[in-house]
């Protein structure tokens, strides 16, 4: 950031540079009179036979005045006068067309002298404003309507500054409109005005003679002669020529910045124009702004509306606006919404056909009503004041509009179409944030697409898939391919080590312990088998031999449980029934149920158990008869069961009454109960010894020991194979302890062994070794071969994760092979198909495109767009009405108050205002009336207050603009759009020269631009879409060479199948001569009138490569035409930016020397920076450029130049001569695709080779879409992907609505494709590409 001194010290360097104070400046020191710009009028003295004062005498009396003929055959001095007066018409004119001002002045009477300084003087005091007309084949000069007569502002500023005495804005401003213009009155009111001003200029008597004396050329040396410090004199001398005044208009606004020091940083200047930076994605700013907040009445490409998207936000930029790139029309557009969102506009340009443009554009759509255009403030007076009187005239017409319920049905109709354009634009970034999405799982599902196929056969990882991203499925594919490997060996069936334990830790050293283990293991079991065949009669696998071991605790139950004769016994008899006759469970139940019969009173026990049915039956008998007295007498008297009953009773200690009956009967109860489960027992052939006793102890301790003998038997039986060893039936007790006892003790080392073996073997190796003979030695063989491998095998296994390993199974399920490419296959497609799922299902507008929505929702929205753009029209319109009828004021007679005053000053005829001062009184209603201003930096500092009177200015091809003249108009703004080209022309004044300071040492002062300047302050946007040229011949080589490729051009499909090329080379037998090539001027003229006969309509421009060929060419045309159309300009390659045309011809000009070398000299095209003039000279054409020159390419001799321009000229030049032989092939960027993704542009690529071998698909051919169809030579079409394009498009909109219109308007049939439709179904696809192709 700059210190204000520094900042103070810049704007003082820029205020010198305009007022150029110095000897440089030809409104302050004229030593001579060049022929090209100046006329000394007393050599116009008796031309026309009068004295040259008379000239002066009708300029001040506000006449015209005939100076003298054309062409006189008697008169060669007014031949040569004539020849000079048409050059500075042509000059004033150039002028003209160029910037809009008028520069051409009479200047007298001349002051000469020394300001108090030293500084030299000899300029004129006053400028009377001329217009140089033919009139009767006489010339005749003529003062400018509207300009008046005005002081040399470039002498008083100078005056001021060098003698430090303050000149009053009054003189400054003064017009003489209120002083006599009889010419001795008008002198001596000049003298009273310089005396009353307290100028110190010496009124030299000789000035009050009606008579004018010769300007003589002079060294600065001999002028400076005799010449006094501070002493100044006026001289009757007067000169004809170009004097622009124009700059002295911003002085006075660097006077208010310094004195008021309003600008104390340039960075800080900047920054307070534009709003915060938002963070954003490379400058986009497309989603930034709802549709319903954007009024563009002129179609925006994407680039447009990302710039005027930035504006909309408040931001100050710069925009990068190559040639044809559509600069004016984003211009046209941001006017537009601003005046619909009530701002002011102002737009600030040095180029009139610029600021020509934007006002033709506003006005075919009925907007320049609210546009006032200013190219000079003072002839353009009358018609600012006529276009605020009219806007007053039509305020009850406006209010009138604005009220009807058209205006009310268009505001709600614009709102819809906004409102809906969003809706769809979202739903298409929806689908194309989803298409492209790598967030979810490490790739986009346009990607899924192309690499999977559902018609094949896949596995299911619904539960898997989210645990694999492809963006780290590398390492599991490296970990596939690494297992299929080793797979396809050690996970054969019949591979030994196929089941194992890991080896993943296992080292050198452990294959010797492996190794010796299996032989360890083959010696111990054949010694231990030949004993058990020796002892036991049979021999055991390592299976048996382990679950022996490991059945010995059980063994050591058996022997407890066994431990005496009587449970042995029961052992033997039950150990060879069958496991579900010996029940544990149906013993316990029985023992259960007996137990229960002891409980409480007991059983019965004294009867036998035959005579217990007898019992029951007298029982039952006896206690019926005795429930009434009657029976029971009769009981006891008669019955039977009395004897039996009593005994029983007694027996039983029971008394012979009701309660002793009754505890009889539930003793019985219980002895049957008894007797019934007693007699299961004995029903078991397995159950031994049931005792015959009924007492209870006795039953316990059988029922013990028959629960023992039962816990022995399951025990024994779980033992597998040991009844083959051991058999308890044929052996005693203590035999049958010996034999097991013998057998563990003979396996008792296995526990110690086993532990060892298992650290290498797993069971299963250690049986196959017991039982398979020759499994040891496959083992050893199999170790030797593949240990290391096993131990990799085994490392990678194990890394893997539990996801990982239940793929593999699935993979391997469904394959049934190892084979590492069928595997991977599978897996890919298998995952592609799973994510597409899910992220279909979490997306489903994915699926538009194959339901047809997507083409629905794409016309919708280009037809919303359309119409949008017709609403908007409308729109801004009534906006801008309501801002002029806004708050109108009326007395109490009902008559409008508002605009009154306003319209009185602009319609009266006397005593008119300046437009400055209108402004200063009546901003606000003026501002209503007419809210958009188009005007030179110039006229801007010469019309407005230095004051932040706008909201918006917008500054035009800001790249030929000095930035000290571009500053004032920015002030004058709240936020500013910088709009050039860094590419294009730089600023130079014409027919002036420009102040430098030596030493300047800020960055600032060091650039030439605005644009420049304003690059290092704000941001920019770049403007990319070419729409000026017809065919890519016509601006490839501007892109390849200065726009690295960035231009994008959709040429007219019919010009670019045309046989005709629109470049062409003339080559001809020119010769160069007093800086002019007349044979090839000639050539040019005689080409320029059979192009206007044959193409009348179109327009022509000439560009040559110096002024002299320029005014040759110009002289041959007036001469051939009589009179040059409008449609054709001859510019030289200096001043030809901002224009364009059909058809370009260069006449290069230079021709070769005696000996056929052509000199690499070429003016201004050689010097630094010079390329760009190249730039802009070969950008001006729509359809055809035709170069004229002396020479071939290869005669350029270049390569020591020191700049680039001339090497790029013999470049272009060898560029035109190849275009216009058919070499062309157009410059295209280098693929910016990611490397290895597929693609869907190579899928219809391969296709079509095989399919369509007569079509030639070619990629990135042009920009906007992927594949160029091309059958022969000839293009046919278009086809867009879902590809590349698509994704690095910054918007949509873009895609689906601009891209197609412009296709469209370019004459190119297209096919939209996407990638889920070749994913749902290639044949019908490929199907439809077909049908295009060959509709």
């Amino acid at each position: 950031m700059a210190s204000p001194d520094q900042t103070k010290k810049l704007l003082t360097t820029y205020l010198r540079r305009l007022t150029n104070l110095s000897g440089n400046n030809r409104s302050l020191f004229l030593p001579r009179l060049t022929a090209d710009q100046f006329i000394d009028i007393q050599e116009l003295s008796q031309l026309n036979g009068e004295n040259s004062f008379s000239i002066i005498k009708a300029l001040i009396a506000e006449k015209q005045k005939m100076i003298c003929p054309v062409l006189d055959t008697r008169m060669e001095s007014a031949n040569e006068v004539s020849k000079k007066l048409k050059k500075l018409q042509r000059i004033d004119q150039f002028i003209f067309e160029e910037r809009g001002s008028k520069d051409l002045h009479v200047g007298w009477p001349i002051v000469q002298g020394k300001f108090m300084d030293g500084t030299l003087v000899r300029c004129p005091l006053l400028f009377f404003p001329v217009s140089l007309l033919i009139n009767n084949n006489q010339w005749t000069i003529e003062p400018r309507e509207e300009a008046g007569i005005s002081f040399n502002k470039s002498f008083l500023l100078a005056y001021s500054f060098y003698n430090k005495v303050k000149v009053s804005d009054a003189l400054l401003e003064e017009t003489f409109e209120e002083i006599d213009r009889e010419s001795t009155a008008f002198k001596t009111a000049l003298y009273q005005l310089l005396e009353k001003n307290k100028l110190e200029i010496h009124f030299n008597p000789d000035n009050y003679r009606d008579e004018l004396t010769t300007f003589v050329n002079v060294k600065k040396e001999e002028f400076e002669e005799g010449l006094k410090n501070g002493e100044l004199k006026l001289f009757p001398k007067a000169v004809l020529g170009i004097f622009p005044q124009a700059g002295s208009y911003l002085v006075p606004d660097y006077v208010h910045l310094l004195e008021g020091e309003t600008i104390h940083d340039l960075e800080e200047f900047f920054q307070e124009r534009s709003a915060e930076q938002l963070k954003v994605n490379n400058n986009n700013y497309l989603h930034e702004i709802k549709e319903e907040k954007v009024y563009s009445v002129f179609p925006q490409d994407i680039w447009q509306e990302n710039a005027f998207k930035a504006a909309k936000l408040g931001h100050s930029m710069v925009v990068q606006g190559p040639p044809g790139t559509g600069k004016s029309q984003l211009i046209c557009n941001l006017i537009g919404d601003a005046m619909a969102s009530g701002k002011r506009i102002l737009v600030v340009c040095q180029k009139r056909a610029a600021l020509d443009v934007v006002f033709a554009r506003m006005k075919a759509h009925q907007l320049s009503d609210y546009l006032t255009l200013v190219h000079d403030f003072k002839n353009d007076r009358k018609e600012i004041f006529k276009k605020i009187a009219r806007q007053i005239e039509r305020v009850d017409e406006y209010k009138s509009r604005n009220i009807s319920l058209d205006a009310i049905q268009l505001e709600r109709k614009f709102l819809q179409l906004s409102h809906r354009i969003d809706q769809i634009t979202e739903e298409l970034e929806n689908f194309k944030r989803a298409l492209y999405d790598e967030s979810e799982c490490g790739t986009t599902i346009k990607e899924l697409y192309l690499q999977s196929d559902p018609s094949k056969e896949a596995i299911n990882l619904k539960q898997e898939f989210q645990h694999f991203r492809f963006d780290t499925i590398p390492d599991f594919l490296r970990k596939l391919n690494g297992y299929t490997h080793y797979a396809l060996n050690f996970q054969r069936t019949d591979y030994p080590w196929k089941d194992r334990k890991s080896f993943s830790a296992f080292t050198s050293l452990d294959q010797s312990h492996i190794k010796n283990t299996i032989q360890e293991i083959t010696d111990f079991f054949g010694s231990l088998s030949e004993y058990l065949i020796t002892h036991f009669s049979t021999r055991f696998d390592w299976e048996q031999y382990e679950a022996l071991i490991e059945m010995e605790p059980q063994v050591k139950e058996i022997k407890s449980l066994l431990d005496h004769e009587d449970s042995y016994f029961y052992f033997q008899n039950m150990v060879t029934e069958q496991e579900e006759e010996t029940s544990a469970l149906w013993l316990s139940n029985v023992e259960k149920n007996m137990m229960s019969c002891f409980d409480d009173i007991g059983p019965e026990i004294h009867t036998q158990a035959f005579q217990l049915g007898t019992l029951q039956k007298a029982l039952y008998r006896s206690m019926k008869a005795r429930k009434n007295l009657f029976g029971l007498v009769r009981w006891e008297l008669f019955s039977k069961d009395k004897f039996l009953i009593k005994r029983t009773l007694v027996q039983n200690n029971l008394e012979s009454n009701k309660q002793g009956f009754k505890t009889l009967e539930r003793k019985l109860d219980n002895r049957l109960n008894l007797e019934h489960n007693l007699s299961k027992l004995k029903a078991k052939a397995w159950l031994r010894n049931v005792p015959e006793t009924l007492n209870q102890k006795e039953f316990i301790q059988w029922f013990a020991d028959q629960h023992f003998a039962l816990l022995a038997k399951l025990k024994f039986n779980s033992i597998r194979g040991i009844k083959n060893i051991i058999n308890p039936t044929t052996l005693s007790l203590t035999e049958f302890i010996q034999k097991i006892d013998t057998l563990f003790n003979l396996l008792a080392p296995l526990p110690s062994h086993r532990s060892r073996w298992l650290n290498y073997l797993t069971t299963a190796q250690i049986n196959a070794i017991t039982q398979q003979p020759g499994f040891a030695q496959r083992l050893s063989e199999n170790l030797k071969a593949d240990f290391d491998g096993l131990c990799e095998f085994d490392k990678l296994s194990e890394s893997l994760t539990q996801d990982e390993r239940i793929i593999l199974n699935k993979l391997y399920e469904q394959e049934k092979s190892w084979d590492e490419y069928a595997l991977k296959n599978l897996f890919l497609n298998s995952l592609s198909l799973a994510w597409i799922d899910h992220l279909e299902a979490k997306n489903p507008e994915l699926r538009m495109v194959s339901s047809g929505k997507i083409n629905l929702l794409e016309n919708e929205l280009r037809d919303l767009l359309k119409e949008k753009h017709e609403n908007s029209e409308e729109i801004i319109l009534l906006r801008a009405r309501e801002k002029v009828i806004d708050d109108l004021k009326f007395n109490r007679l009902n008559n409008r108050v508002t605009y009154r005053d306003l319209l009185h000053q602009v319609t009266k005829k006397k005593k008119i205002w300046p437009v400055r001062k209108l402004i200063a009184e009546f901003e606000e209603e003026v501002f209503k009336l007419v809210p958009c201003w188009l005007a030179s930096p110039e006229s801007v500092s010469a019309i407005f207050p230095m004051t932040e009177l706008f909201d918006l200015v917008i500054f035009d091809e800001a790249s030929q603009c000095f930035a000290e003249r571009g500053i004032p108009s920015l002030y004058r703004g709240k936020q500013a759009i910088v709009a050039g080209d860094a590419m294009q022309l730089k600023p130079g004044d014409l027919y002036q020269s420009r102040w430098q300071e030596e030493g300047e040492t800020h960055p600032d002062a060091e650039l030439d631009s605005l644009l420049e300047l304003s690059s290092r302050y704000l941001m920019s946007v770049q403007l990319q879409g070419h729409y000026r040229s017809k065919s890519l011949e016509l601006i490839d080589f501007s892109n390849h060479y200065f726009y690295k490729g960035n231009l994008q051009l959709l040429p007219d499909m019919q010009v670019i199948n045309s046989s005709e090329p629109c470049l062409r080379y003339e080559k001809i037998d020119g010769q160069w001569e007093n800086n002019t090539n007349l044979p090839e001027a000639e050539f040019v003229t005689t080409l320029v009138k059979n192009l206007i006969n044959e193409f009348p309509d179109k327009e022509i421009g000439i560009v040559t490569f110096n002024a002299p060929q320029q005014y040759l060419i110009l002289d041959l045309l007036e001469n051939a035409l009589v009179k040059i159309p409008p449609t054709v300009f001859v510019k030289n390659i200096e001043n030809v930016q901002g224009d364009e045309r059909d058809i370009i011809i260069f006449s290069v000009g230079y021709a070769p020397d005696k000996n056929g070398n052509v000199k690499a000299q070429f003016g201004s095209l050689n010097t630094a920076g010079g390329e760009n003039r190249l730039n802009v000279a070969v950008s001006r054409a729509r359809e055809k450029i035709i170069v004229v020159t002396s020479f071939w390419p290869d005669q350029l001799q270049v390569e020591d130049t020191l700049n680039a321009g001339p090497k790029l000229l013999k470049q272009y030049l060898q560029f035109v001569l190849d275009v216009s032989k058919g070499e062309f092939e157009p410059f295209t960027q280098a693929n910016t695709e990611k490397k290895n993704i597929r693609t869907l542009k190579e899928q219809i690529k391969k296709w079509s080779v095989q399919k369509w071998p007569d079509y030639e698909l070619k990629e990135n051919k042009l920009p906007f879409y992927d594949l160029t169809a091309q059958k022969e030579t000839r293009m046919i079409g278009a086809l867009l992907t879902d590809d590349n394009f698509y994704h690095q498009s910054l918007s949509t909109k873009a895609d689906h609505a601009l891209t197609p219109h412009l296709l469209e308007l370019k004459r190119w049939p297209f096919l939209r494709v996407y990638s889920r439709n070749y994913w749902q179904n290639p044949y019908k696809f490929f199907n439809e590409v077909g049908k295009f192709l060959n509709q």
